[in-house]
């Protein structure tokens, strides 16, 4: 009689956050000795997801193992496993485990961002400073993060379109002279190109996860009054980026760094495309060039229509 034994392992990579239940792997049998793989994403971008079945036995597949592959929202079909000899007893054993991003994305270093501060509003600039002491490994590729200075509850915008693909909605800074807390409010949005801005230190939150956004469209309050740089908003570009640091953990995994960082340009009345330099003022420019950048014709009409009928 054939037996069928099955064990699964779940890993998580570092991604700033998800629940565990974002990305499900199941199989079916067809009843002929083959296995079909599915992923389930619940989640509103792309996960790279890597799949292993070390330990099986009486297994084969067409695909290398480990088999790592960038899953869509919604359910995914993986690999199909067969019997590598028909009617003796298997043993199937995969683990998995996955992060936010799609495998060797392509950033564009000069594509043009709005100051998140909004059209005509001037802000001096601030860089944030990699956090060493609470994370211990080294600042990942490209590091950058920057501050705009704002008025208590200012509303804040979309830098870039995008999708949101995850909200912080609960902070309550009971104290003052905060430089940082991880508690804070925040936004992030799933671009095209498969990065993901950050938005944090909130007051009020706008959008929900799902919602689609334009560039220049207000997402939120500002918040920071406890802090000891004043009301602000954070903001920052990231995408996936796998950079092996050297030895392992104290678990076992070896060290790496997961996301790399992008160098941005806004578009100020200054200056059409700039990179920010801290301590400087500028002002935002909403030009209709930079808002509608990433829009197909049909996406334009409708957001024409759409910012007409708000008239």
């Amino acid at each position: 009689m054939k037996k069928l034994i099955l064990t699964v392992l779940i890993m998580l990579f570092y991604s700033f956050g998800f629940s565990q239940k974002t990305i499900e792997v199941s199989y079916e049998n067809d009843g002929k000795g083959n296995y079909n793989f599915y992923c389930e994403n619940k989640d509103f971008c792309k996960y790279i997801l890597t799949i292993d079945f070390t330990g099986s036995i009486n297994i084969k597949t067409s695909v290398f193992l480990p088999y790592s592959v960038a899953v869509t929202p919604g359910r995914t079909f993986l690999l199909k496993l067969q019997q590598d000899t028909p009617g003796n007893s298997t043993t199937i054993n995969y683990t998995y485990k996955y992060q936010k991003g799609c495998l060797n994305p392509k950033i564009n270093p000069d594509f043009v961002y709005l100051m998140p501060t909004g059209k005509g509003k001037e802000s001096e600039v601030f860089e944030l400073s990699y956090l060493k002491i609470l994370v211990k490994d080294p600042e990942p590729k490209d590091w950058y993060a920057v501050g705009f200075k704002m008025k208590y509850l200012d509303t804040v915008f979309a830098a870039r379109r995008g999708v949101v693909s995850e909200i912080k909605d609960a902070a309550k800074l009971q104290a003052s002279g905060y430089s940082y807390s991880s508690e804070d409010n925040l936004i992030e949005i799933y671009h095209d190109d498969c990065s993901f801005g950050r938005y944090q230190v909130l007051n009020k939150i706008f959008v929900n996860p799902g919602q689609s956004v334009e560039a220049g469209e207000p997402i939120g309050l500002a918040g920071g009054e406890k802090y000891v740089s004043g009301p602000h908003v954070r903001f920052s570009v990231h995408y996936n980026y796998e950079q092996d640091l050297g030895g392992n953990y104290k678990d076992g995994t070896v060290r790496k760094n997961y996301w790399a960082y992008v160098p941005m340009v806004f578009s100020t009345t200054e200056s059409a495309k700039t990179k920010l330099i801290k301590g400087k003022k500028y002002t935002g420019d909403y030009s209709y060039a930079i808002i509608t950048q990433e829009m197909s014709k049909n996406q334009i009409k409708r957001w024409e229509k759409a910012k007409s009928n708000k008239k």
